[in-house]
């Protein structure tokens, strides 16, 4: 019942994730997280961490991740290859499509029309990842509530992301021995 419960919901999540990883973020994050119960926030966001770091597309590696949480090497398997099939159907069909209808202007609108809404659930999962990371959860944020260490460490990674002083992948790195240093070596409460 399980393997049945991932392969409808990540069909169903690779048929609707639109806008890559972050764009599909918080449509992942209520079924896995909310609607299904498998995760908690915190490992969810556990899980995006994890997913960022290692090789292949997010979405593709949060499905892999939550695949094996819930049902060992099978829901692995089964959460995988749901996940990305609608996206190969869809792919092959409107590459198809759109070679044959690309210079039409009502094409080129819907693409225009697209873009606002990826924005808009890229910056949706943001909201709740940074909610999450700095304050533990939205209904948590407060002054009061800050984690400084994860605050402070979220905004030295942007300025130097936006600097292009390093890359994601030495942010990642960075981040992860700073935290280390932190919270295990000087004692720091999460």
């Amino acid at each position: 019942m399980i393997l049945w419960d991932l392969l409808v919901t990540f069909l169903l999540l690779g048929a609707f994730s639109f806008g890559g990883g972050m764009g599909s973020m918080e449509l992942i994050r209520s079924r896995v997280v909310e609607q299904r119960m498998w995760l908690t926030n915190a490992e969810f966001t556990d899980i995006i961490s994890i997913s960022e770091m290692t090789p292949g597309p997010l979405g593709i590696n949060i499905a892999s991740f939550v695949g094996v949480r819930v049902a060992g090497v099978p829901g692995t398997v089964v959460a995988t290859m749901a996940y990305v099939l609608p996206a190969f159907v869809i792919v092959i069909a409107l590459s198809w499509f759109y070679y044959r209808y690309r210079s039409l202007k009502g094409i080129q609108g819907v693409l225009k029309g697209l873009r606002p809404a990826v924005a808009a659930m890229v910056m949706a999962s943001a909201v709740k990842i940074t909610a999450n990371a700095w304050f533990g959860g939205q209904d948590n944020i407060s002054f009061g509530n800050a984690n400084a260490a994860a605050v402070l460490i979220s905004l030295v990674m942007i300025v130097l992301l936006q600097n292009k002083k390093i890359g994601a992948v030495q942010a990642i790195l960075l981040s992860g021995v700073t935290g280390a240093l932190i919270y295990a070596v000087l004692g720091m409460a999460v």
